[in-house]
C-alpha cells in the first residue's frame, strides 16, 4: 500500500493542476487522475520526485504490459523536498507524453527480455517453449505464456532518473498549470503499442518488435 506521504503528494498535485482524482485500486490499471480536453478524456500519472534522491519510483512487478500501459498515458512528474511537517513542491513540474518515455521505456523492456545472472527473462520462456511444442497442450503453453508474459517476469519498481525528465519532458508553467497541462495534451500524438499481444502470440520474434 501507498504511504501517507505519497498520498499526500499526490492529493496536492490533483489540486494543483484541477485533475480529476480516481482513488483506489483494483487488479486492473487506474491511472491516478483524468482531465477533460475538448471533450476528450485523458489519463495522467502522478509522480513526484526528493530533490535529494533525484529519481522517481514507479511500481512493483513492472512487466512488459505495463511498460505498453505507461506508454499510452500521460504524466506529471513534480519535485519536492522533505520538511520536518511534511514537503513541499520546489516548483519544478514536468508534463510527459507516454511515448516521451520511449528510452527509458526500451531500456527496461530489454532487461525483461535478457533477464539477470539469477532471472530469467521472457526470451529464455521463448527458447523453452519452443522445445516444449507438440510436448505439452496449446492451453497449458498459453497460460504459460501469461504466466511469463503477464506476471512472473517483471522488474521491481524501475526508477526514472530526474535527469531524464527534465531532458525529455517540458517544464510546466506554473502561473497557468491547468491551462498548460491542456495545451499539451491537444498536442498528444497517437502512439503505438510497444507490444501488440497478437504479434507477442504468433511472431517467433515478437521482442523485436517496437525497435
Amino acid at each position: 500500500m501507498r504511504v501517507t506521504q505519497d498520498d499526500a503528494r499526490e492529493t496536492e498535485q490533483v489540486s494543483l493542476f484541477e485533475l480529476n482524482h480516481l482513488a483506489g485500486r483494483s487488479n486492473k490499471y487506474i491511472p491516478d487522475a483524468t482531465i477533460t480536453v475538448d471533450d476528450v478524456v485523458y489519463n495522467l500519472e502522478l509522480k513526484t520526485s526528493d530533490v535529494a534522491s533525484k529519481q522517481v519510483s514507479t511500481g512493483r512487478n513492472v512487466t512488459i504490459p505495463k511498460l505498453e500501459t505507461y506508454r499510452n498515458v500521460s504524466w506529471i512528474f513534480s519535485q519536492y523536498k522533505k520538511l520536518e511537517e511534511g514537503f513541499e513542491f520546489t516548483g519544478e513540474h514536468y508534463f510527459l507524453h507516454g511515448d516521451q518515455l520511449d528510452p527509458w521505456l526500451i531500456k527496461q523492456r530489454d532487461k525483461i527480455l535478457s533477464g539477470t545472472k539469477t532471472y530469467a527473462g521472457v526470451s529464455d520462456w521463448e527458447d523453452c517453449k519452443r522445445l516444449l511444442k507438440k510436448k505439452m497442450p496449446e492451453t497449458t503453453l498459453e497460460r504459460l505464456d501469461n504466466t511469463f508474459f503477464k506476471k512472473g517476469v517483471g522488474l521491481n519498481d524501475p526508477k526514472i532518473s530526474w535527469t531524464f525528465i527534465e531532458k525529455a519532458g517540458t517544464k510546466l508553467d506554473m502561473s497557468r498549470p491547468h491551462d498548460h497541462v491542456k495545451e499539451l495534451l491537444s498536442e498528444r500524438r497517437v502512439v503505438q503499442p510497444l507490444i501488440n499481444p497478437v504479434t507477442f502470440r504468433n511472431d517467433k520474434k515478437w521482442w523485436q518488435f517496437w525497435k
